[in-house]
């Protein structure tokens, strides 16, 4: 093609038709330019498809980061609520007569006060994209904004988490082992599979027959002593804002997920 154009150059400037050259070189010039528009716009089309390949597939990605961090926060919240229910239930059990009080029962709920959950999720596929600066990939930039900003959006929730973890390891459970015997109280989880579940633990089975070792502790003192009450109520304060604010980083995550499907292909 080029030898072509080559001699209809030579052929119009022999013949001294220059302003026909003239027209020709122009039109070369343009065809040249076309050419040249031409290939940029095929090569943006085949970046446009490769890009938004890549973002159904982070986008399936984050599907599953964000599913199963619903998961995990909504086990945490209903953890938290068994704790606030077994904290009412002591608070019952100090007014009634220690008689009708069952010390498993007792064990099992003092048990479940102990206990400190946290949300730990999982987010290397946003830190990722975040890290990498691939973010762009994601269209939406309502959903990019929420991906951008829901780790920071975690800070609030982690506050409280730790008051809970220090009130818990500080104090509740120095008193505990002060004023009764907690060895059978920690033998409760060897008999709760759903809550070995929850805080993701194996099985135990092989430690049941350790429960028989461990004698029932005299629980009397401790429903009648005054800070006993404190510190549950403390616990009922602590445990229900913080399931507050996991119920707004819930939200979120919910929110983040159905974002991310308005924006995956059926």
């Amino acid at each position: 093609m080029l030898t072509i154009f080559r001699k209809i150059r030579q052929a119009l400037l022999t013949r001294n038709k220059f302003t026909s050259y003239l027209l020709y070189a122009v039109g070369e010039i343009i065809l040249v330019v076309l050419g040249i528009l031409i290939a940029l716009q095929i090569n943006s089309w085949n970046q446009d498809r490769q890009n938004r390949s890549q973002e159904q597939q982070i986008l399936s990605q984050l599907s599953k980061e964000y599913r199963s961090n619903l998961s995990q926060i909504e086990d945490k919240i209903e953890i938290r609520n068994e704790v606030l229910n077994s904290c009412l239930s002591l608070l019952q059990y100090k007014k009634q007569d220690p008689a009708t009080v069952s010390g498993d029962s007792l064990d099992a709920h003092l048990f479940r006060i102990s206990i400190r959950p946290t949300f730990d999720p999982e987010l290397s596929v946003s830190n990722e994209l975040i890290n990498s600066g691939k973010l762009y990939l994601l269209e939406n930039l309502e959903l990019r904004n929420k991906v951008s900003a829901f780790s920071s959006s975690l800070s609030e929730l982690k506050e409280e988490e730790v008051a809970i973890f220090n009130l818990t390891e500080e104090r509740l459970i120095p008193f505990l082992i002060e004023h009764y015997q907690i060895g059978r109280m920690m033998m409760v989880l060897l008999d709760d599979e759903e809550l070995r579940a929850k805080l993701t633990m194996g099985s135990l089975t092989e430690y049941q027959n350790m429960k028989d070792l461990v004698p029932q502790a005299d629980f009397r003192p401790l429903l009648r002593h005054p800070d006993f009450e404190d510190y549950l109520l403390q616990m009922i304060s602590f445990t229900a804002y913080t399931n507050e604010q996991s119920e707004g980083v819930k939200q979120k995550i919910k929110d983040i997920i159905a974002s991310i499907e308005n924006e995956i292909d059926e």
